[in-house]
């Protein structure tokens, strides 16, 4: 098996233009009938009458929040298997788990589908099967009789691979269901034209094809390796699949991957005669208390793909397949909410303010998106309509809103611990104007790279302080108004699982005769290091022109400068750098409710923080001194991390300050 790995080559090429393809039946293209015809006529092939190989995979579970310049992955769970694999014909297979260990980062009661722990024995038959049926179901695949009527395929180019003992020539087909609202599957075959077998085949599923309703999608890889320079034979598969809820949009999704090597092949093996009874996977039900393994799991994820990587080129192939249509398999209708207190908040402007929302696809290609909300305090409506059209890795946007904003770029604290501090105390951490705005937007995302538009007309108007909280009084709301007119915003951002990212935000307004511009820039990253992590975050901006106040910057006191008295610095210039150490620390992990006990791994954080601001506006209640303003503190991020306890205390002034809050990558879905 060794020398066919030389065979197996990640054909990731294009297949040519989509607009040039011409897409036609599976009987009207010779390849097609052939590769159907090998499929079904190898298991009489006396070589491989059995066989016996091993699997090594490694599943892990994530969580995904979309924090709007790029997502945050969190590895929740992660397992290890060795698998051995045996098969004779006509399409028996028999896995048996030989060695199972699992690792949980983040507290969970994750229970798998059998066949996740196995891997993909004969590319799944005359039909797909997932989850146990409980996924996917009796979707027809494109290489059988059935799929030579059900499919449409269009050859793509034609790729010369030379391998240890020659050349292969390669041609990718692309394939589509002919009724795109039928269950099926929609990807790309790369087929040996000479001999008319599957090479690789990644692919994906339409909507109908899913029979859980909270699956969003379900990406497949097939990887085939040539053995004895005459038959391919599984090497490499990976299966993604993507959930969100059923019922609530929000910003987080959850993605079980599982990636596997298959080796070792032996051919023309003596099989016992019960090798084939009972269960096709079989082995312990859960990971043993022991085991014998060479590298600490964790160590094993830092080699792997992120957990969505291939997904999104699959998806948008597919989509582009099937003339732009979405491919999410979750209900159409949906409520909406962009993090859990986005349902009731509470402010100093408004009050407790409940809010309900829904999303809605129209026919197959668009989506409406829309909100609404009342503050019970200031009796104001508040609230989103959206219309967006998706094209492949782009979109477009109508909106129309009217929105309590805040003056920061960067949230400070989480939506449900400054509604509790508001509601309790009047602690509001929250500057605001009411905006409201019509425009157009236009997205689109290569990779790791998002870059967004923004351009319509926008009315800043001030609001003043409204509400009464259980005890003491909520501090007076600044007046940030300004005049309305036209605003354009160009947001280009970039964020990967390790945690570098970086974004720069670009806004000109002209209102009469006020015009001004603004631009804002962040970026993080961290250096891994034998006693710990070094964390380095940054971010800076500046205005001219016009600048209104609600544009203004901001700096001091929680989320920025602790230790510095609250937003007592801004103007239309800012600065911050922050440097810190973060050092793995032994804390006893809680008992979770409903979760399998485990310990979750925590870090205390010392750093150091630096701020300026300048360039003071004479109608905002912040001064931008030009002095830089030095803080160091300690930071203890909790089980997973889960909580952050920081502390702060200003090198100049020697004032200290303790916050509490979940921790920051939380922040968008709480």
């Amino acid at each position: 098996m060794r020398r066919a790995i030389g065979w197996a080559i990640l054909l990731t090429m294009s297949v040519g233009r989509a607009g040039a393809q011409v897409w036609r039946a599976g009987a009207d293209i010779d390849l097609i009938r052939r590769a159907v015809a090998h499929r079904a006529s190898r298991d009489a092939d006396t070589l491989i009458t059995t066989w016996q190989a091993e699997a090594h995979g490694i599943l892990r579970t994530a969580s995904v929040l979309d924090h709007g310049d790029g997502p945050v992955e969190r590895v929740i769970r992660a397992d290890e298997l060795r698998v051995e694999v045996y098969g004779e014909s006509p399409n028996k297979s028999k896995q048996i788990i030989t060695a199972w260990r699992d690792t949980s980062f983040l507290p969970n009661r994750i229970v798998y589908h059998r066949d996740h722990l196995g891997i993909v024995a004969n590319d799944f038959g005359a039909t797909i099967r997932l989850g146990q049926g409980e996924e996917v179901r009796d979707v027809v695949h494109p290489l059988s009789d059935a799929g030579m009527a059900t499919y449409q395929f269009a050859l793509g180019d034609t790729v010369l691979v030379t391998g240890p003992n020659g050349r292969v020539r390669v041609v990718g087909v692309r394939v589509r269901p002919r009724d795109a609202d039928s269950a099926g599957t929609v990807g790309t075959l790369f087929l040996d034209l000479d001999r008319a077998a599957l090479v690789r085949f990644q692919f994906t599923f339409t909507p109908a094809s899913y029979r859980d309703h909270t699956v969003a999608d379900i990406t497949v890889t097939l990887e085939n390796a040539l053995l004895a320079n005459a038959r391919w034979l599984p090497w490499r598969q990976s299966i993604v699949i993507r959930r969100g809820e059923a019922l609530l949009d929000v910003p987080l999704r959850t993605v079980i991957r599982g990636d596997w090597t298959i080796d070792n092949y032996q051919l023309g093996v003596q099989h016992t005669p019960d090798r084939f009874v009972g269960a096709y996977i079989v082995g312990p039900r859960a990971p043993p208390a022991s085991g014998t393994w060479d590298a600490p799991l964790a160590l094993r994820l830092e080699g792997l793909p992120a957990s969505e990587a291939g997904v999104a080129a699959a998806g948008h192939a597919a989509s582009q397949a099937l003339g732009g249509r979405l491919l999410d398999g979750l209900p159409r209708i949906r409520f909406l909410a962009a993090g859990i207190s986005d349902l009731i908040r509470v402010t100093r402007v408004a009050g407790v303010t409940p809010a309900i929302g829904t999303r809605i696809g129209i026919g197959n290609v668009l989506t409406a998106r829309g909100r609404v909300g009342i503050g019970l305090s200031d009796h104001r409506v508040v609230g989103r309509l959206e219309l967006e059209r998706r094209f492949s890795d782009s979109r477009w946007r109508l909106f129309a809103d009217r929105t309590m904003r805040d003056v920061a770029d960067v949230p400070v604290i989480s939506g449900i611990a400054n509604s509790l501090g508001t509601l309790i105390s009047g602690d509001d951490h929250g500057d605001y104007t009411l905006v409201e705005r019509v425009g157009v937007g236009y997205g689109i995302s290569r990779g790791a790279l998002r870059v967004t538009v923004d351009a319509g007309w926008e009315r800043p108007s001030s609001v003043t302080t409204r509400f009464s909280p259980i005890s003491g009084a909520a501090a007076p709301n600044p007046a940030l108004g300004g005049r309305e007119g036209w605003v354009t915003r160009t947001t280009i951002a970039q964020r990967d699982r390790h945690g570098f990212g970086w974004s720069f935000d670009f806004e000109n307004g002209n209102a009469s005769d006020n015009r001004w511009s603004r631009a804002h820039a962040s970026a993080l990253g961290h250096v891994g290091l034998a006693s710990g992590d070094l964390q380095l975050t940054g971010e800076s901006g500046v205005g001219w022109g016009d600048l209104p106040a609600y544009r203004s910057f901001v700096l001091g006191g929680r989320g920025t400068l602790l230790g510095v008295p609250f937003r007592a610095l801004g103007g239309r210039r800012m600065a911050l750098v922050n440097i810190a150490w973060a050092l793995p620390v032994n804390v006893p992990s809680p008992r979770f409710p409903y979760s399998r006990f485990v310990r979750l791994p925590s870090a205390l954080v010392p750093y150091l923080a630096a701020g300026v601001a300048g360039g003071d506006l004479s109608n905002a209640p912040w001064r931008g001194t030009g002095r830089i303003e030095p803080v160091a503190g300690v930071r203890l991020d909790l089980w997973g991390p889960l909580l952050r306890i920081e502390t702060g205390i200003s090198l100049r002034t020697g004032l200290a300050a303790v916050t509490i809050d979940v921790h920051p990558d939380w922040w968008r879905l709480m």
